[in-house]
């Protein structure tokens, strides 16, 4: 044998032993006329429940199955995800029968939202990932690829490490951005001072860290173009009104309108909610649908307010977040889908009084209403307005939604409030086929409910304000004491959150979700119902060393008729 054809032979063994043992991983489903309506593939941007649980329960309420890798190869807080062996699981899972993939930029390429912060990922490295859209796009052509990423915010991560610096930092770029536009010499003398205060390293690294990430969100839009993504959407992260991500944007939309694809790749406040936006995206680009929103705001003037930590109006933000997630929007005397009601800012008590009475009007009329509460109510700074829980408490209504949420910043609620009414409102005028799926999809969409009550009323407004409050008295006043725990307080802390929130979710769900019975409605000539007899497996605990979220799972025990 001659020696080519012998090195041919060698070569093409190693070939087909390499392929042995990256065996294809089928994603897990259930085909057939009793399995779910569809399967959807998702890499989230970190392993918090915001990001990830919360995607995989909206979808859930279309009876459609979000997948994702395993929670250890996602990092935990300031410990990056693995970008290496994520890359790898998702190259090696079959998508022949998968609907969407769901792609974080920021988890492909950094490891993670609070690492996209960070210099520490060099550019040559983190660009080496960027190749996988294209691959993924050649090997599956007919599979739609949705990704998200983020525009840096203008502070860094609130951790022990940046304590000190971090409203330094945040200050020095929003004055970098706005002192050339005001020539104000206070502005320019303070800009000086902070220059002077803050390390040249420390200013360093961010820049570093800025600068490459501007540079892949570019090479993204690049392939959007040639066709390697079909779906984009850049997240505005926590924002100000001037700040050097206001630059980043200049640039981004400056290439956008270069390639032809402004009005494809849309730029606007969010950030953990992308991949919730995106199931709901998915799922309706796969049926063809858009729904039709009609929005009622709590005041004329909520319009036009920018919410805390974003750069653009409420307005812009809802809007936006509704074409995102494969709506349209509309005015409230306009025909729609869903009616969304967002409670506000700038909203007098007169004007409060009006939206409210007419909130409760509708879903007494048993219309799809959907409640997005923006309101960011102090002390709280993250949870649910309790005029509205107390209302709907006296009138017998917290189960009436189609949708609602009232967390952290306006795009994060927007963004699970939209999709979440989208999904239920979509399953129940398309999908709601065979009884067997439709109890299914009602458990979830009660299940997400509740879920979103026991977060962001219950925790938010009930538990975590004591906690801080008394991890700050301990602090002797310490605001960064809640930043990150150390590893003593967290497990103390732990302990406290489960301990105060399950008494205080069971007893919300005894009281207006247990015994319920919900109509389905009519297969083959049956009315149908699910009851909802009871809570099982309910678990609370911090996913992070930090206070600023906790992780709620359980299920719930229903039986049809």
């Amino acid at each position: 044998m001659k020696t080519p054809i012998r090195i041919f032979i060698f070569v093409l063994l190693l070939v087909q032993v390499a392929v042995a043992q990256t065996p294809m991983k089928p994603v897990p489903m259930k085909p057939g006329a009793l399995g779910p309506a569809g399967y959807i593939v998702l890499l989230p941007i970190d392993d918090r429940p915001a990001v990830g649980q919360f995607a995989q329960m909206v979808g859930a309420v279309a009876d459609h199955r979000v997948t994702m890798p395993p929670m250890e190869l996602l990092g935990r807080f300031t410990q990056a995800g693995d970008t290496a062996k994520i890359e790898s699981w998702l190259r090696t899972q079959d998508y022949s029968k998968v609907d969407a993939l769901i792609v974080s930029h920021d988890m492909l390429a950094y490891g993670g939202l609070v690492a996209s912060r960070r210099h520490g990922v060099a550019l040559a490295d983190a660009r080496k990932h960027l190749e996988f859209y294209r691959w993924f796009k050649k090997k599956y052509p007919s599979v739609p690829l949705y990704v998200f990423s983020t525009v840096m915010r203008v502070a860094p991560t609130a951790t022990m490490e940046t304590r000190g610096i971090h409203d330094d930092l945040a200050r020095w770029a929003e004055l970098k951005d706005r002192v050339p536009k005001s020539n104000d010499p206070k502005l320019k003398d303070e800009l000086d001072q902070l220059t002077g205060r803050l390390s040249p390293k420390v200013i360093e690294d961010y820049l570093a860290a800025r600068k490459r990430n501007l540079e892949l969100n570019l090479v993204l839009l690049d392939l959007v173009s040639e066709g390697s993504i079909d779906n984009l959407i850049l997240l505005q992260d926590d924002a100000r009104q001037f700040g050097l991500h206001r630059q980043d944007q200049a640039v981004l939309k400056s290439r956008l309108a270069q390639l032809g694809i402004e009005n494809k790749v849309p730029i606007y406040n969010g950030a953990d909610e992308g991949s919730i936006s995106l199931v709901s995206r998915a799922v309706l680009d796969k049926f063809n649908r858009k729904l039709r929103v009609g929005v009622v705001y709590s005041s004329e003037k909520s319009k036009s307010v920018i919410a805390p930590y974003e750069d653009h109006p409420i307005q812009y933000t809802v809007e936006s977040q509704i074409k995102a997630a494969g709506g349209i929007p509309v005015s409230e005397y306009e025909e729609a889908d869903y009616r969304l009601f967002v409670n506000a800012p700038g909203t007098s008590e007169e004007e409060f009084k009006l939206f409210l009475t007419k909130m409760i009007k509708e879903l007494k009329e048993v219309r799809h209403i959907a409640l997005a509460d923006l309101l960011f109510p102090a002390p709280h700074y993250s949870g649910a307005d309790e005029r509205i829980i107390e209302a709907l408490k006296k009138e017998g209504l917290l189960d009436r939604f189609a949708g609602y949420a009232a967390w952290n910043t306006a795009g994060n609620t927007l963004g699970t409030t939209i999709p979440y009414a989208n999904m239920r409102v979509f399953f129940r005028t398309k999908l709601n086929d065979r009884a067997d799926r439709a109890a299914r999809a009602e458990a979830a969409h009660l299940e997400f409910l509740l879920h979103r009550y026991a977060g962001d009323y219950i925790y938010h407004d009930l538990v975590r304000q004591k906690i801080n409050d008394r991890l700050r008295e301990e602090a002797r006043n310490d605001d960064s004491v809640t930043y990150e725990l150390t590893r003593e307080k967290y497990e103390r802390v732990n302990r406290e959150v489960a301990g105060a929130m399950k008494p205080l979710v069971e007893k919300f769900f005894s009281d207006y979700f247990k015994g319920k019975a919900y109509s389905l409605g009519i297969y083959n000539g049956v009315k149908r119902d699910v009851t909802i007899n009871g809570l099982k497996d309910l678990k609370v605990y911090l996913p992070w060393s930090r206070t600023f979220e906790c992780v709620i799972e359980f299920k719930f025990d229903y039986s049809g008729n």
